[in-house]
């Protein structure tokens, strides 16, 4: 027998700090910023007294109608394969919501259903049983549900020499990632991580600028800046602002560099040329005249190469020309970290200067600092669960699984109806009203 009462935050906090599927949306940090919603905090005991199930349940009010609504961020945190304490709990929570006027309450377990598209037969044996318990199921391809059904998850070795496990890490990333890193590198962009101590309102103001931007270029809601001061302020010291800045002098110098080499080979190649080929014509002896020439023909490729670089460079000067003289924030993200684990969470980029790579730069600068905060998840959040490459989601997949993570699917979002009234009522309102106020809200950006 288990037992189960509202107890003090600080419990919750430390349950999720050490729990395997711990996770920061459970704690009171991330609680806190939700302004519209009522938190309360539930733990379970075993006969022992000892803590092995903790809860933060989010609760709203209905609109019009004298009941609740009410969601636990990727669910309550304890084993999911101890089923007498998932029976003892969801029998509490169907009568603590019958007592609150909780007409249904959300849940979205941290349990993977499957991994890399094998599935995981004890994900699918959690899933099967909280269906069983009365769990309604609902599983998205997409983003219909309130938080993604589909991430991205980098596992990290965790090495005591956290310099080579970034080595090791990178390693195991696509060719194409890796170039694309070094390319961000190589064009100058630089790292800037701001927190509750650090961040200005103008750094702060840039960052919502941009995610405005993002907002209306793919379609998705974007949060007042206020929001995400709360957050970096109340999940101190576990949030962070990442920014990637463009400078055009270090852009321009590096290209400039590279195309004064290019036309120094280019000078050495057409005065090699030059002498070979008056050696040739000096040359009688057939093999000694064969090997002159394929001489040249080495000096002449490595001229056509050159020339094809220095047209390169030339043009990427010309295209850079506009933000002569300027520094520009191209990209930025929230990043969170609890418990051994990192989390993506917001991200952002500008529209111009795609080609120098910031999101790259990015993700990197975050996956490295996760490997210094010694954590052994980095968690690149969501992406389609449809790899149909027709899918405009599509591009996001490729980018973050360039990165070698693991494509995870979770079990899915469950609702326990009490009132099915409310909960029909609301299943059909509330898609209809997150598109509008996605498109109202974009506008008035």
């Amino acid at each position: 027998m288990y037992r189960f009462k509202e107890v003090n935050p600080s419990h919750i906090n430390e349950f999720n700090s050490i729990n395997k599927k711990g996770h920061i949306f459970q704690t009171s940090y991330w609680a806190s910023i939700k302004k519209e919603w009522t938190p309360k905090f539930i733990g379970g005991f075993d006969e022992d007294d000892n803590l092995v199930l903790c809860a933060t349940m989010l609760l709203r009010k209905a609109p019009y109608v004298n009941a609740y609504m009410g969601y636990m961020p990727r669910s309550f945190t304890c084993d999911y394969k101890n089923k007498n304490l998932l029976i003892e709990f969801t029998d509490f929570i169907r009568s603590y919501a019958k007592d609150n006027k909780i007409s249904f309450i959300t849940i979205d377990p941290d349990i993977h259903l499957s991994e890399n598209e094998k599935l995981l037969i004890e994900g699918e044996e959690i899933k099967d049983f909280l269906k069983s318990l009365g769990f309604n199921n609902t599983d998205s391809k997409n983003f219909e549900a309130i938080q993604p059904n589909f991430v991205f998850r980098l596992n990290l070795p965790q090495l005591e020499d956290k310099e080579q496990e970034k080595k090791d890490v990178f390693k195991t990333f696509s060719n194409k990632t890796r170039y694309n890193i070094k390319v961000s590198e190589d064009r100058g962009l630089t790292v800037e991580v701001y927190d509750k101590n650090n961040i200005s309102d103008e750094v702060l103001s840039r960052f919502h600028e941009i995610m405005v931007t993002t907002g209306k270029r793919d379609n998705f809601i974007v949060r007042k800046k206020d929001y995400f001061k709360d957050m970096i302020d109340n999940l101190s010291p576990y949030c962070r602002l990442y920014m990637i800045k463009y400078s055009y002098e270090k852009d321009f110098s590096t290209v400039n560099a590279k195309l004064q080499k290019q036309e120094q080979v280019r000078e050495k190649a057409l005065v090699k040329i030059d002498e070979l080929r008056l050696k040739l014509s000096e040359e009688k002896d057939e093999d000694k005249s064969a090997r002159i020439q394929k001489k040249i023909d080495d000096q002449d490729a490595k001229l056509k190469e050159s020339e094809r670089q220095i047209d390169g460079f030339k043009t990427r000067l010309k295209e850079i020309e506009p933000f002569k003289g300027q520094e520009i924030y191209l990209s930025g993200s929230i990043y969170l970290y609890y418990g051994g684990k990192a989390w993506y969470l917001y991200g952002a980029s500008e529209n111009i200067l795609r080609d120098t790579m910031p999101n790259f730069a990015m993700q990197w600068a975050m996956i490295t600092d996760s490997i210094d905060l010694d954590c052994y998840l980095y968690d690149f959040r969501g992406v389609s669960g449809d790899l149909n490459p027709e899918n405009p989601l599509y591009g996001l997949y490729k980018f973050k699984k360039g990165f070698n993570g693991d494509f995870v699917e979770f079990i899915g979002e469950f609702d326990l109806v009490i009132n099915s009234f409310i909960y029909n009522l609301y299943k059909k309102a509330f898609p209809k009203f997150k598109e509008i106020r996605n498109k109202i809200m974009n506008k008035n950006q």
